[in-house]
């Protein structure tokens, strides 16, 4: 009996092409940062590879369950894609008022040496030995300033979601460059939204105060005075 079930289930698993059965077994496991591009460059096109210019993830335990990969397309565009378990999820054109702030070098793919998993055992020890307890690591994969060197950068957080250290990685060397550690946790920076939507509330509170204090004004022009009250004449004694 067990051996009808493993011919069929043999004969099924023939079926299948092959770049779906390597898909099923990728997304079972984490995707680490370089795996994220290198399955851009497989899904859409290889000359994504050397075109890559940054790559974030955000509150891995101890990958990030989605990586967001942005290079350059041939055109000179800025795209980004998301990849999760082994496929990319989405992809599209970033506005040029968020693609600006970027770094214009490409990342050195024959030189990064480290991948993200690399860093995190790194930032883990350094975090041992500094005596920083974390939940989740953000990081950030770019060329350092005026360089074509790149460099991982993880922010640890705690189960808040607030920082408690940072450490840069040499994605080349594996040294740690620089490590910085709160024993007062530092709240994230809000996103964008959260502060248009802050904004907004404040906005929308304003008016409305505005609002009554014109409506408590016209009541007080227009409305007729009250009627005097009559006076009361004491009786004499």
């Amino acid at each position: 009996m067990k051996r009808a079930v493993f011919l069929i289930f043999s004969l099924l698993m023939a079926g299948v092409p092959l770049s779906a059965r390597a898909q099923a077994r990728a997304g079972d496991a984490q995707t680490t940062g370089k795996g994220a591009m290198r399955i851009v460059a497989r899904d859409r096109r290889p000359e994504y590879l050397s075109q890559m210019i940054h790559l974030t993830g955000e509150r891995g335990v101890d990958q990030p369950p989605v990586w967001r990969v942005i290079a350059r397309d041939d055109r000179g565009a800025v795209r980004e894609f998301y990849v999760s378990r082994g496929v990319v999820l989405s992809d599209g054109i970033l506005p040029p008022k968020y693609a600006n702030g970027l770094s214009s070098t490409p990342l050195p793919m024959h030189r990064l040496n480290i991948d993200s998993n690399a860093a995190f055992l790194k930032a883990e020890a350094a975090a041992q030995a500094a005596r920083i307890g974390f939940d989740s690591v953000n990081y950030q994969l770019r060329c350092l300033e005026l360089s074509n060197n790149a460099a991982w950068f993880l922010t640890l957080l705690n189960a808040k979601g607030e920082r408690v250290g940072e450490v840069s990685i040499g994605a080349s060397t594996g040294n740690i460059i620089a490590q910085n550690w709160f024993r007062t946790p530092v709240p994230q920076a809000p996103k964008n939204w959260d502060k248009t939507r802050a904004s907004v509330l404040r906005s929308t509170e304003n008016l409305k105060n505005g609002m009554n204090n014109t409506v408590g004004w016209i009541r007080r022009k227009v409305a007729p005075a009250p009627a005097p009250s009559p006076y009361y004449i004491p009786p004499s004694r």
